[in-house]
């Protein structure tokens, strides 16, 4: 119960239901803004602000991740877990949600050998990969949102660039006027003199 206990509690929290909330049936949580619920809420709710390490207490605790639905109204970049004993509405079934126990691996060759991964090492590996990949999509839309930040930039000098020559321009035919005026005063001072 180490991991429910906070877990009810943060989805009790209104304050935190733009980020973290209960499912529109209450029979799953969704996380909305994984940037955000790692920044604020799991420092607060769980003393650390390592999602993955989030997503494997989970996955201990018999937590899955549910598949994003293409009408996925919480935005794709969110994650929902479900657990069967764990509703909104169903408090008493919180006392059934336990702590996997490891399963004992058999070093015989009867069984798995004993070094291929477990159901639930390679969905971890498959979580925090799956983790990883929506990580570095975020910092690609990042790196194109900066990039059109930088054309956008770049486009501005050059019309402020343009805009600086015509100035010049203007004020270099203003002096050649200047100039040529003061040269025919000057010249038509000297002819009536």
């Amino acid at each position: 119960m180490l991991l429910i206990t906070p877990l009810q509690r943060m989805l009790e929290d209104t304050s935190f239901s733009n980020v973290v909330s209960w499912g529109p049936q209450g029979d799953c949580f969704v996380v909305k803004d994984m940037n955000e619920f790692t920044k604020s809420i799991l420092p607060r709710m769980f003393k650390h602000s390592n999602f993955a390490s989030f997503v494997r207490q989970l996955n201990k605790y018999d937590f899955h991740k549910v598949k994003n639905t293409d009408d996925n109204q919480f935005g794709e970049h969110s994650w929902t877990f479900r657990h069967p004993d764990f509703h909104a509405d169903r408090r008493d079934a919180l006392e059934n949600i336990k702590r996997k126990v490891p399963a004992a691996r058999k070093s015989t060759g009867g069984g798995r050998s004993g070094n291929s991964p477990s159901p639930t090492a390679s969905s971890t590996s498959v979580d925090a990969l799956q983790l990883q990949l929506e990580r570095m999509a975020r910092q690609q839309d990042e790196m194109t949102a900066h990039i059109r930040n930088l054309e956008n930039n770049y486009q501005n000098v050059l019309n402020e660039m343009v805009n600086f020559q015509r100035n010049m321009a203007q004020q270099d035919g203003l002096m050649q006027n200047l100039i040529q005026y003061f040269l025919q005063l000057e010249n038509g001072g000297m002819v009536s003199s």
